[in-house]
């Protein structure tokens, strides 16, 4: 079971992304060969590629996408393993290896694999379900729901979708504006039937606890939050002993899954206590300030900010200016740069403080020097490397001038400007002021003047509500609305989470093409990720040339799945 937790991390290798990449046999040097025995699947120059290694990364591979067994695939994961194995062992790595970034990664992923296996043991392998539970289960499985849904990605979003759904606005215009996917899009978001276990436990928690036609309030999931709107439920009446015990496994397996988070929640507060974490605000502040002045410095450049005042401190162990500027230098810039008020420094300082708390525990119990969780540490090492291997080998690729301009030419809407709109508005807080305000606009009242007077935002209601040119994305789920409006025409009330806008056109900027001379890195770097398959596809080649490779064919097309079973 503890090698199930940790393996999904690294079963996708960045190469799997290319998984089409050919596997060529340029001037004899790779061979199939019948000298090697079926305890390898292969040899790549003096490194074996065992099959039992082999036979379980096809398996999992399976398991996780769901492709059926198939000899394609079977050639594709081989190709793969070699494509991996040259990478890592045949080619030059130096200037990785002295890239800080990979350095800070790699001790990351380190810290993840030790952290997994000990939520693992400390938390997953204790969880338990009970028979009342199982039966419960049992009973919701037998009970078929139907549901349509919207998808937002920030609470924000759901809830003006919700506020919509609530002043009528029909559920399947909403889907077709929220859905990218073509087929939720044109059937309104609907699920069609699913059974308890199918769904997030939290959307299912939800659609259980629905009557037929209503609709939830937005429900937080695991990748943003969704409203649910129920259509049908269907019961099956019978249910017998002898099914029950033939579900009774994968319901437990359900259940535990389901009881991952509260019980994860559980043992930090058990472990952790963020009200006793001191803050001292000013020394704070000054971190924040450096953090903001400087987001994408190196590792070197925080060392050189010595500091010893403290910022924070918990339950007697302190952590200094340069304690945290090393521990934030070491996160990826994208997140460093999320970090920009003091509540989120706050909430990333003590962060790390669990983060030590639990490192703490695993080290004191020995889990970071297991066989398995080495073991793991080595596969995230090796993972990390191809991802920063075909990254280097991206860079590299040279493109002419030429070929990055036909790029841009024929991808020209990649390199426009946005539609953008001028409009002008008026934000209310009531109700019955804004019905007034509509009758006065109907009849006749000057928009700005009413805008100066009565809208709330400050700085436009100054400019008689014009709000001046913005991108149309900037207008959420109003931009289709106002882009196809004609100029002038009165629309609102629209009712925005609390309050109520009326808005006008005033002026439409179609997108336009920029210049090839201000765009072209930003061309050379989408073409650079489209050939991205030809060039790893190309280098592959070249390192192949250099190297004797072997493959077990007939050891690669007669095996079973079932040759090497997983440990759950």
């Amino acid at each position: 079971m503890v090698k199930q937790i940790l393996k999904w991390q690294f079963l996708f290798s960045p190469l799997l992304l290319l998984v089409n990449c050919a596997f060529s046999h340029p001037g004899g040097k790779n061979q199939l060969s019948k000298l090697i025995d079926d305890s390898l699947i292969a040899r790549v120059g003096s490194y074996p590629i065992p099959s039992t290694e082999y036979i379980q990364r096809y398996s999992d591979f399976l398991t996780a996408t769901g492709i059926k067994d198939n000899l394609d695939t079977r050639r594709a994961i081989v190709t793969n393993v070699i494509n991996e194995t040259l990478l890592l062992h045949y080619d030059d790595s130096a200037s990785i290896l002295r890239n800080q970034n990979y350095v800070n990664d790699l001790e990351r992923v380190k810290k993840q694999t030790t952290l997994a296996y000990l939520k693992d043991r400390e938390i997953y392998a204790k969880i338990t379900v009970n028979e009342f539970e199982l039966r419960q289960a049992f009973e919701r499985t037998n009970e078929k729901l139907v549901a349509r849904h919207l998808y937002a990605r920030t609470e924000e979003e759901a809830n003006n979708l919700y506020q919509l759904l609530n002043m009528g606005v029909d559920f399947n215009l909403l889907a077709r504006q929220v859905f990218t996917d073509s087929v939720l899009q044109t059937n309104g978001g609907y699920l069609g039937y699913f059974s308890w276990g199918d769904m997030d436990p939290a959307f299912e928690e939800a659609a259980y606890s629905l009557h037929v036609g209503e609709i939830s309030l937005p429900v937080k999931i695991a990748q943003g939050y969704s409203i649910i709107k129920l259509e049908d439920r269907v019961s099956h009446p019978l249910l017998t002993e002898n099914q029950f015990l033939q579900k009774k496994s994968h319901l437990e397996r359900v259940l535990k899954i389901k009881k991952k988070k509260p019980s994860e929640q559980e043992y930090i507060r058990h472990i952790f206590n963020p009200n006793i974490v001191t803050f001292n605000n000013a020394n704070l502040k000054g971190l924040l300030d450096e953090l903001k002045n400087s987001p994408s410095k190196n590792l070197e450049f925080y060392k050189s900010k010595k500091s010893s005042s403290v910022c924070a401190t918990y339950n007697g162990t302190s952590y200094t200016r340069n304690d945290l500027l090393r521990r934030l230098s070491e996160l990826p810039v994208v997140y460093r740069k999320k970090i920009t008020s003091l509540e989120e420094l706050k909430v990333a300082v003590e962060g790390f403080i669990l983060q030590d708390k639990l490192l703490a525990i695993a080290h004191r119990k020995g889990y970071d020097t297991l066989p398995l969780v080495v073991d793991e540490h080595k596969k995230a090492k090796e993972s990390l490397s191809l991802k920063y291997k075909i990254q280097e080998i991206t860079d590299k690729a040279q493109f002419s001038d030429s070929l990055i301009y036909e790029y841009y030419k024929t991808n020209v809407h990649l390199f426009s400007t946005e539609d953008e709109l001028n409009i002008q508005e008026i934000i209310v807080a009531n109700g019955n002021l804004a019905d007034s305000l509509k009758e006065t606009i109907n009849a006749g009242g000057d928009f700005g003047m009413l805008a100066e007077r009565y809208s709330l935002r400050k700085w436009s209601a100054a400019n008689k509500g014009v709000m001046g040119f913005a991108p149309i994305s900037k207008f959420g789920l109003l931009k289709e609305t106002l882009w196809n409006s004609p100029i002038g025409e009165l629309i609102g009330p629209v009712k925005i989470e609390n309050h109520y806008g009326f808005f006008k056109v005033l002026n439409k900027k179609p997108s336009e093409p920029l210049a090839f001379d201000l765009i072209k890195d930003q061309a050379r770097q989408a073409l650079r990720f489209e050939k991205q398959r030809t060039i790893i596809h190309d280098y592959l080649v070249k390192l192949q040339k250099h190297v004797n490779i072997e493959i077990n064919e007939q050891r690669l097309t007669t095996f079973k799945v079932t040759d090497f079973v997983s440990q759950k």
